[in-house]
């Protein structure tokens, strides 16, 4: 390279940096489109292949484990608008989970957890019956109003 000249060199240099950045760059965008996409399309589609198991009442520690589970995938399709409400209900039942019943202040945490999830629970549900016209604590569909003009 040597035998070039100096501005050749350079630019020869500069192009060099901008392949290694643009492969970089596509790079991220394709390890972006690996990621689950936040659409409320694939959030609903994903929500009515679960339902039934969500909104099911847990009669063992494994059920309890397989809602958080379902939660966990819910959480992480979940548009920003109903992420964090769906944080805290599945924060629910790990804490409930967990619970010593012997111990009192064990007991008291999953019930403050209970009362912190009420408003998360009904923003979920709210969202989720405008969105997937579903009803999140039964399963069953439900009539979405039409919008006005």
């Amino acid at each position: 390279m040597k035998l070039l000249p100096s501005c050749v060199r350079e630019k020869a240099t500069a192009v060099g940096q901008i392949v290694v950045g643009l492969t970089a760059v596509a790079l991220l965008g394709l390890s972006a489109c690996a990621e689950t996409p936040r659409t409320a399309t694939n959030f609903c589609r994903v929500l009515t292949d679960r339902i039934a198991d969500i909104t099911t009442p847990p009669t063992s520690t494994a059920e309890v484990q397989r809602i958080i589970e379902h939660y966990n995938r819910l959480v992480e399709v979940a548009p920003l608008e109903v992420e964090a409400d769906l944080t805290t209900l599945r924060d629910l039942f790990i804490a409930a989970s967990q619970v010593n019943t012997d111990d009192e202040a064990s007991v008291q945490a999953v019930a403050d957890a209970a009362y912190r999830a009420e408003l998360a629970a009904e923003d979920a549900g709210v969202y989720v019956g405008a969105t997937c016209g579903l009803d999140l604590s039964t399963g069953l569909a439900v009539q979405v109003p039409a919008s006005s003009p």
